[in-house]
């Protein structure tokens, strides 16, 4: 927790692998939610189908991190499926408002990027959380205010869900795009 009561993932960044014989990799650090139970410590699942986009509030250092997305995989061979995203921080005194749409997240394992990506389960998502990996030495400071998922607003389909944005237009570009519809329908 930083000194106004927000989180801080912090600390300094080594390269150098230590010559003890177990650890083979070094350059990254790495913090995450812990996993939601019910009652008599039965695993749980956040479900954000209702939910398309992820935001946060955070003040870096100028360096990239990585957002990790864990879903529940049904079979053992996905239990080490991420979901990436890197999020870039401009550094300084500012904060800076991140949104980010699930789409945009990129499927790992093990750190590798996956050939075929799938979608995200966002009806099993168990863990958050962020990474910095950057492999460069030194301090790394990420402040963060909130991460939300706000509800967003959906027009229902036949066949599905589409998702309604708002995009500001002006007025000449509203009557160019009102006659190119109506120059299609005659």
């Amino acid at each position: 927790m930083s000194s106004a009561g927000r989180a801080r993932f912090y600390g300094q960044l080594d390269t150098r692998v230590p010559k003890d014989g177990r650890i083979k990799k070094a350059g990254y650090c790495a913090m995450r939610s812990k996993r939601i139970r019910k009652s008599f410590k039965r695993e749980c699942t956040f479900n954000w189908n209702l939910y398309n986009t992820l935001v946060l509030k955070v003040r870096g250092d100028g360096r990239s991190y990585l957002l990790n997305i864990s879903c529940e995989g049904y079979y053992d061979i996905t239990w080490n499926d991420i979901y990436h995203y890197v999020l870039y921080t401009r550094g300084g005194p500012y904060w800076q408002i991140a949104k980010i749409p699930f789409s945009k997240f990129i499927l790992g394992s093990k750190g590798r990027v996956q050939d075929k990506q799938n979608r995200m389960r966002l009806d099993r998502v168990t863990h958050f959380g962020i990474s910095c990996g950057d492999k460069i030495e030194g301090p790394f400071d990420l402040e963060i205010e909130y991460v939300d998922v706000p509800e967003q607003k959906f027009v229902y389909f036949k066949d599905g869900i589409m998702e309604v944005w708002r995009v500001p237009m002006s007025q000449s570009a509203i009557s160019n795009l009102l006659r190119i519809v109506r120059s299609g329908v005659e």
